[in-house]
Order: structure tokens, then C-alpha cells, then sequence
């Protein structure tokens, strides 16, 4: 039974390149890949069919799907097709790249302990791919002496919902297990949960049930390009990007993960970074009206910022929660159906 299923969220055709090479060299060989193409015209799609990378393609275990025309909705539609056919699940996003280790380390650290995912470190860069630098780490992680280590809950909540910080990474430098993915958040439809940002968010819902194990080894690169949508502050997905973290702050002191005192300090937190980029946006305005008026009582903020939450949220066709998934045609990369726009992957 093949042992790994490598998702690909496909936009941006111009580093995939560098994604199929990474692939190819990788030493740990018992992998598939689903590329879903959302990239303009379907273009992806014919480069594929058209041998456009060589060899590069031509000898990785590829089925290439059609995409939702939504970056969101293009992970949990992968997740769909992957549909725990395979003890573990990787999304590789189009413009970051892993080293020829990656899927052996992580089997292994899989291997050794029972998890939702293994999250090794990785080395942000520019355009180029070219390691350039990384993001501190906890004390926690750094005051220990081991190679491989499973934070406490409390741990990751703390230093992650605590401080407003992602010090975990992206998708990209994470392997999640067949039931790790099953807890991968949604869109909620009646309450706060930890969906808001696809990685840190998939980590804080898993981490509930099972643990995470977090590898100290550079094993990836996550580029950074302006083609990201963290690069458009002002969209609805800049937004989200920001107030997520007064809904994970809320979710994490409901779930009794962070004290009130540490819920208030991370709000306060989320809040001043909203404030320096969203003081005149009317979306955003409805978050200050409820600080305004519902900052006395955790309790109250809660409840009054659950429906400007869910509102928000509902108003993008990209995070409204969605009914059951529709079956998605699958096509042979000799076959491909018609492809359409779609935004880009990060938020």
C-alpha cells in the first residue's frame, strides 16, 4: 500500500518546476500525487499533458484534477479525493519546495509515535527559493535537547494563541496521518472553532485529540512571492488572515486551553495589528463597534464576536460553510477536462 499522498493545490505554473524536481529527488519513493489545477485556461493541466517537464512528470505517479475556482475549497476538496486512501497525507503548495529527506524523516518520526502530523522546520525565502532565514522558536522547543519532541497542549496553545504566532510554518513542511486530516477544519456554521488559517488552524483542532510531533531539522523552503494573497491586506482573505487570531483566542480560553488573562493579552495583540491595517475599512468597523461596547466580559465578546465571526466568514463563497462535497471528475494527465481562474493558496 503506497504509504504517502502528496496533494498539490496547483495555481502558479511558474515555480512547479522546482516542486516536481524536489519530488523526484526525494528518498523515500512510496508516494502518489494529485495535482488539482487551478491555474487560468487550465494551463497547468496541458503542460502536464504536453510533457512540458519531462521526466520531471513523466515518472511521478500523477492524476490531475480540475479545481473549484477557490483556494480554500481546493484543499478540502484534495483532502476529498485523497479520501484516506493512504496512511498519510501531505499538501505540497505550488511554490515551496522540500528537501530530498522530507517524506523519510517524517515517515519515520510517524512511525515512532502516534500523531496528527509531524511539522519539521523550514527556511523562509525570496522569490528564488534560495534559504535566506527562518522564525525563532519557543523557549520551550529550544531549551530541549531532543531531535524529535511532542509538545504539550498547553505548550502549542500558548505559544502559538498566546502570542499570536505561527512558529509551526505552513502545510508545506507538515505530514498529517489518516486521523490527524480527518480533524482538518471546516468553515463552521454555528460557533468559533480553529478554521480561519489552513495550517496553524488544522494544527490547534487536531492537537486536541492527538499530538504533534515537531522535528528540528530543516527539511523544507516556504518561498515567499507577491503572487500570495498575504500580500493583499485589504481582501476579505486579509482580514480573516488578521481577526483569526481573536477567534482562536476565544476558542482556546471556551476550550479552557489559555487563561483569561492570556486570551485578553492575545486580543489586545490581534487588535493592534487589525487596527494598523484595517482602521478604515468598514468590514473591519463592526469588530471595533463590539470592542467598543462587549470588552468588559470575555463572555460577552464571545457571543457578540461569534456572529460578526460567522457573518464574515459567510459572506465569501470561499469560507461560507458548504454542503456535502460534490464527487469530482478525475482525468489522466492524456485526458483533462477545462479549467478555471483561481486565487492563490496562502492566506
Amino acid at each position: 500500500m503506497t504509504q504517502i499522498t502528496t496533494l498539490i493545490p496547483a495555481y502558479k505554473k511558474e515555480y512547479l518546476g522546482d516542486l516536481f524536481l524536489a519530488l523526484r529527488r526525494q528518498s523515500f519513493k512510496d508516494f502518489k500525487v494529485i495535482v488539482s489545477d487551478d491555474s487560468p485556461g487550465g494551463v497547468i493541466t496541458d503542460m502536464i499533458r504536453n510533457q512540458h517537464w519531462g521526466k520531471l512528470t513523466a515518472e511521478l505517479n500523477i492524476t490531475v484534477v480540475r479545481g473549484p475556482q477557490n483556494a480554500r475549497r481546493n484543499h478540502e476538496q484534495l483532502l476529498d479525493l485523497w479520501g484516506g486512501q493512504t496512511p498519510l497525507v501531505h499538501f505540497n503548495l505550488d511554490d515551496d519546495i522540500i528537501y530530498p529527506e522530507f517524506y523519510r524523516t517524517h515517515v519515520a518520526a510517524h512511525l515512532a509515535a502516534p500523531c496528527c502530523a509531524t511539522v519539521s522546520q523550514r527556511w523562509l525565502s525570496h522569490d528564488d527559493g534560495v534559504p535566506a532565514w527562518t522564525l525563532p522558536l519557543p523557549d520551550f522547543v529550544q531549551e530541549s535537547n531532543g531531535h524529535v519532541l511532542q509538545p504539550t497542549t498547553e505548550e502549542l496553545f500558548n505559544s502559538t494563541v498566546g502570542t499570536c504566532q505561527n512558529w509551526l510554518g505552513e502545510l508545506s513542511n507538515m505530514v498529517l496521518s489518516s486521523e490527524g486530516a480527518a480533524l482538518y477544519p471546516r468553515p463552521p456554521a454555528d460557533d468559533l472553532s480553529y478554521y480561519g488559517l489552513l495550517d496553524i488552524g488544522f494544527v490547534l483542532n487536531a492537537s486536541q485529540h492527538l499530538p504533534v510531533t515537531f522535528i528540528r531539522e530543516y527539511l523544507s523552503v516556504f518561498r515567499q512571492n507577491e503572487q500570495q494573497t498575504t500580500h493583499s491586506t485589504h481582501s476579505h482573505g486579509g482580514r480573516v488572515g488578521f481577526l483569526v487570531w481573536v477567534a482562536y483566542a476565544l476558542a482556546a480560553w471556551r476550550d479552557g486551553h489559555i487563561s483569561p488573562q492570556t486570551a485578553v493579552s492575545a486580543i489586545g495583540t490581534a487588535t493592534q495589528r487589525v487596527v494598523h491595517h484595517f482602521s478604515d475599512d468598514p468590514v473591519v468597523a463592526g469588530y471595533f463597534d463590539i470592542l467598543d461596547n462587549k470588552a468588559g466580559s470575555l463572555d460577552q465578546l464571545y457571543v457578540a464576536f461569534r456572529d460578526f465571526w460567522l457573518n464574515l466568514l459567510a459572506s465569501n463563497p470561499g469560507t461560507s460553510p458548504a454542503p456535502q462535497a460534490t464527487p469530482v471528475a478525475k482525468a489522466s494527465t492524456t485526458e483533462q477536462p477545462e479549467q478555471a481562474k483561481q486565487a492563490d493558496h496562502t492566506i
